[in-house]
């Protein structure tokens, strides 16, 4: 009886052997594919990132097979979420199905490794938290470098306007809407990082009921606008120049900004070394550096993370702390700046201590839904600062 039993104990024994085998075998087979489709899908990311993110990603697809189990596994599993992350991000299936599959094999393939040795259990352990850390500052840059844009519809504004073009201060051509005013000043409107004019349309209608010329425009790299983009906004500024610079030679020297969140720290910027500008709201401002981040110590590791990634995948160089730029801003001109989540109210009350900078606190509102939320508030404070501003 013992001898009859032996073969079915072999080959269950066999089994999951059998089982790790095919699993190992699907993930080599679509690492590969994942890894191409990934680097497909960030085609809106500047080149430098196919040697920064796309090289290593390849080299990890291909060689994958020759590594130790653990090491496999652990590369499986980045490589999928990765894959995935990215695919959702940019709207592409093909990346996202490809990242999930080769993350179900290679977790499939990792089930039960270093079982009984917790050392060995250990070590995979740390190395997949380490996975983990290198996997944010990643997916984070593609989420800043590499998100698809969205079409624009000239009737979402609601408002009788001029489409325009224009060329940001370093010759980037971007496009926006112009209405024009009846006081004879004029606001730009700055969109929120990753967004487009589409989303500060709410903000230019309030403008336009007050009298004022608007202008609402696209950032480099969204919507309609050329060049490649940048969620933090390093070089928003240079765009926010080139919008004064188009009002200068339309003969309106009496200029306002109003930026929200990765905007409004454009317009910070801009209007700190543009004596043109007037008045500034700037609805959301946050930390964009590592160095904004020592306002808000709790955030300075991902900030540092952030920041790194973005500089090595898009080569821009982080811009000036914002700290100094609210105090040289707000010691010649009105600036008030919205604070509604926890983040924004820590830095900007820091931003704001020692000068005459106006700090409105919105506990109970939404990152950059004051006007949502207290529309009436929100005209009669804004119309306030550009009064004063610009004599409007």
């Amino acid at each position: 009886m013992t001898t009859a039993l032996r073969p079915v104990a072999r080959a269950t024994a066999l089994a999951p052997r059998r089982r790790r085998v095919d699993a190992g075998a699907a993930a080599h087979a679509l690492a590969p594919a994942a890894a191409l489709l990934t680097l497909i899908s960030l085609q809106d990311a500047p080149p430098r990132a196919v040697l920064v993110l796309g090289l290593p990603v390849l080299a990890l697809a291909f060689t994958a097979p020759l590594w130790p189990r653990g090491l496999q596994v652990a590369g499986g599993l980045w490589l999928g979420a990765l894959g995935l992350g990215a695919g959702l991000i940019a709207h592409s299936a093909p990346a996202a199905v490809a990242g999930a599959a080769v993350l179900a094999a290679a977790g499939v393939r990792g089930w039960g490794i270093n079982r009984g040795r917790p050392l060995r259990r250990a070590g995979a352990v740390a190395l997949g938290l380490a996975g983990v850390v290198a996997l944010y500052p990643a997916l984070t840059a593609a989420d800043f470098l590499a998100k698809p844009r969205r079409a624009i519809s000239e009737t979402a504004l609601g408002l009788p306007h001029q489409a325009v073009a224009f060329r940001a201060s370093d010759g980037v051509r971007l496009s926006g809407w112009w209405v024009p005013g009846r006081n004879g000043a004029a606001v730009i409107v700055v969109h929120g990082g990753g967004g487009d004019r589409g989303g500060a349309v709410a903000h230019a209608r309030m403008l336009a009921r007050a009298g004022y010329g608007v202008l609402l425009y696209d950032a480099r790299g969204r919507g309609r606008s050329g060049g490649r983009q940048n969620a933090l906004g390093w070089r928003w500024d240079r765009d926010v120049r080139g919008a004064v610079d188009a009002f200068e030679r339309r003969g309106i020297h009496r200029i306002g900004l109003l930026g929200l969140s990765t905007g409004a720290e454009a317009a910070v910027t801009e209007a700190a070394g543009d004596p043109r500008v007037g008045a500034v709201i700037a609805d959301g401002v946050q930390v964009r550096t590592s160095a904004d981040a020592a306002a808000a110590p709790a955030v300075r590791p991902l900030i540092w993370a952030v920041g790194t990634a973005v500089r090595a995948v898009g080569g821009e160089r982080p811009p000036a702390p914002l700290l100094g730029l609210v105090r040289r801003l707000a010691a010649t001109r009105p600036l008030l700046m919205v604070a509604t989540i926890a983040v924004e109210r820590t830095v900007q009350r820091r931003y704001a201590r020692g000068t005459s900078a106006e700090v409105w606190q919105l506990p109970r509102s939404g990152h950059t839904q004051g006007l949502r939320d207290h529309p009436a508030e929100y005209a009669r404070r804004v119309g306030a600062v550009l009064a004063r501003g610009l004599g409007a």
